[in-house]
């Protein structure tokens, strides 16, 4: 309590003396290892922040939330919401918030710069891009330039940059548009004008049959099977991200150049081409997440993976947890983090608070949304139950009382982040005994009780690039057990081929293990095809495979042993068993010494991540060498 009193001091004096003709402004700091927002004049503070506290929607009061149902007017509901909001220790008005000066919680307007100033599918390459977005930041500002609560402004929401359907875009478009001469530029100079070492890594659309053709409208380049076209296409990502950062950074720093540049709120995922290509363009980078498991753990290969793509503060500009047991009648229609009971909901969101506070680069953390989505749902169809409160302005008291105590405790958890080491890895890496037997056929991971301590943290890939997932093992006597959480955006049609998808496109996973009998190899591919619910998208399909001495693939049958999560890509969610009998063993015992080798590979071999023998100096790994483990009696 003293400590958030003291905040709410340091707070109201900053607001108060902070007008638009004072220099104070709200910044960052590195403090220690550990980032922080400041506040006008210098006191660091974490922002726990709350999406959409604004008075509702009235074209859907009588089945939404609504102010005017509850508050006499606009004052009354800003005051008491502001209340509520400071005793179940928030201190941020995130997205889509209400910038009333009514209340004085720091807040974050949502500008769609970008959308507004038609950058992201039109022409940001053109020569009057920077002055038109310069004009539009200066109008989409205005309401927020003299208000001193303004930490700084999300650019966008939900921008993906998603790389296949840019490159396609562009491309297609007419020699007119700079976007598409500035694409062609990269794809002729990427081949050095030789179409034949084109054609090795495309299929050209037909009638399109050397460069001076795909200076044409409509031009379409489709992926290989085996070549290596995803490369030049993520160098396109990166040029329009980076092409787009640069815009809106600079038409910010021209209209209101003390406020922060926090970014578009990437979408659940990242493209790490992208965060590559904002560097030196953002003060705080911004992301949406789903949290992954129903528990609230985090994968830390997602946060840890941006601490070492950017050097910037991470802000976590949504969050959710809801549960089909709630009082506004959200029937939670989609993949968005949801489980059955509010008292589920209660545990997974305090627990992922805590997770969240626990990364040294993530500054704040915001929860969506202050009310639940009305009845039925949304504008867009979204129906969910992610409200504090619900439609009718009475809070989710359980919720709460899990939320509250992790919210006041994440400052303290952010601060001693610093102490949290990387761990290096062991000559001998143990495996733990799985906790509780694991089924692969469950569609979850609730046998995973103890993720932390199951984690193999030493994955690596060449630079720049970082590890995209995670992936945990344990052991019993039957056999290994694995589970894999990463992220991998894919335009599955992109590629060009007939039949079956080809195996050497797929998202493999790759395990080679001795265990006393000679090695083994196996293969878990993720086959999409068409989706068995939803028109228009895929789902995906394990394969498992024993990779024989010759590198044959000989199938082996997937029931009981791999399972893959009902979880919409980009985002992976794999569970697999490794019986002892395909170890060539009968039995796993504790102290049984193995060697391992994993290697995870993207869709079309865009990245591939190995874990391998332990460093033998600064900076040295040998990959291509497997690494000594030995099973864990505890």
């Amino acid at each position: 309590m003293r400590i958030r009193f003291r905040f709410l001091l340091a707070l109201g004096l900053c607001l108060t003396l902070a007008t638009p003709a004072v220099a104070a402004s709200f910044g960052t700091l590195r403090d220690g290892g550990v980032w922080w927002l400041t506040l006008p004049g210098g006191p660091r503070f974490f922002s726990v922040g709350a999406n959409t506290v604004n008075g509702g929607d009235q074209t859907t009061r009588d089945r939404g939330y609504y102010f005017e149902n509850t508050y006499p007017d606009a004052a009354a509901w800003a005051a008491a919401t502001q209340q509520r909001l400071y005793r179940w220790g928030f201190n941020t008005r995130g997205g889509w918030s209400d910038p009333t000066t009514a209340m004085t919680l720091p807040l974050v307007p949502e500008i769609d710069l970008g959308r507004n100033a038609r950058l992201h599918w039109f022409d940001p390459f053109a020569p009057d891009a920077l002055e038109k977005t310069i004009a539009k930041a200066r109008e989409v500002t205005a309401p927020y330039r003299d208000n001193p609560a303004v930490i700084g402004y999300f650019t966008d929401n939900e921008v993906g940059w998603w790389n296949a359907p840019l490159f396609k875009w562009y491309l297609g478009n007419e020699w007119a548009i700079y976007a598409k001469r500035h694409v062609w530029r990269m794809v002729f100079d990427h081949y050095g004008g030789r179409w034949d070492r084109l054609l090795v890594d495309f299929v050209p659309a037909p009638g399109f049959n050397s460069f001076e053709d795909l200076k044409k409208g409509r031009a379409e380049l489709k992926l290989r099977p085996g070549g290596q076209g995803i490369r030049l296409i993520n160098m396109v990502t990166a040029a329009c991200a980076g092409r787009y950062y640069e815009l809106v950074h600079k038409a910010l720093r021209a209209v209101d150049p003390t406020r922060l540049v926090m970014g578009d709120r990437l979408p659940l995922y990242y493209n790490q081409d992208a965060v590559l290509a904002s560097r030196g363009f953002l003060d705080v980078l911004s992301t949406n997440y789903n949290v992954d498991t129903p528990d609230g753990w985090v994968a830390p290969y997602y946060f840890e993976g941006l601490a070492r793509l950017t050097d910037t503060p991470v802000l976590i500009s949504e969050f959710f947890f809801a549960a089909d047991e709630n009082r506004s009648g959200n029937v939670n229609n989609g993949h968005l983090m949801h489980v059955a009971t509010q008292a589920e909901r209660a545990v997974g969101a305090a627990a992922a608070v805590r997770n969240f506070a626990a990364f040294p680069n993530v500054a704040g953390i915001h929860w969506f949304q202050y009310y639940d989505e009305p009845t039925g749902g949304r504008g867009d169809g979204e129906d969910f139950n992610m409200g504090l409160v619900d439609i009718h302005d009475v809070p989710y008291e359980r919720l709460l009382a899990a939320m509250v105590p992790a919210n006041q405790e994440a400052p303290a958890i952010h601060a001693a982040s610093a102490a949290r080491p990387a761990v290096p890895q062991p000559a001998v890496v143990p495996i733990r005994p799985a906790a509780r037997p694991v089924s692969v056929t469950d569609g979850g991971l609730g046998d995973w009780p103890d993720k932390a301590g199951t984690r193999l943290p030493w994955f690596r890939l060449p630079a720049p690039h970082v590890p995209f997932g995670d992936v945990h093992m344990t052991w019993d006597s039957q056999g290994l057990n694995l589970f894999h959480l990463a992220q991998n955006y894919v335009d599955l049609f992109l590629l060009a081929y007939d039949g079956e998808f080809p195996i050497s496109e797929t998202y493999q996973l790759h395990i080679e293990v001795d265990a006393g009998a000679g090695v083994r190899r196996f293969a878990a591919c993720l086959l999409p095809r068409p989706h068995s619910m939803y028109p228009g998208r895929f789902e995906l399909v394990p394969r498992l495979f024993r990779i024989e001495d010759d590198g044959r693939l000989t199938r082996i049958a997937e029931q009981g042993l791999v399972q893959v999560l009902d979880k919409p890509l980009p985002h992976i969610a794999l569970e697999m068993a490794l019986p002892a009998s395909e170890l060539g063993v009968d039995a796993l015992t504790p102290g049984l010494p193995l060697t391992l080798r994993l290697g995870v590979t993207t869709f079309y071999r865009e990245m591939t991540m190995t874990l391998g023998t332990a460093p033998r100096g600064v900076g040295k790994t040998d990959t291509s060498r497997p690494f000594a483990a030995v099973l864990a009696d505890k």
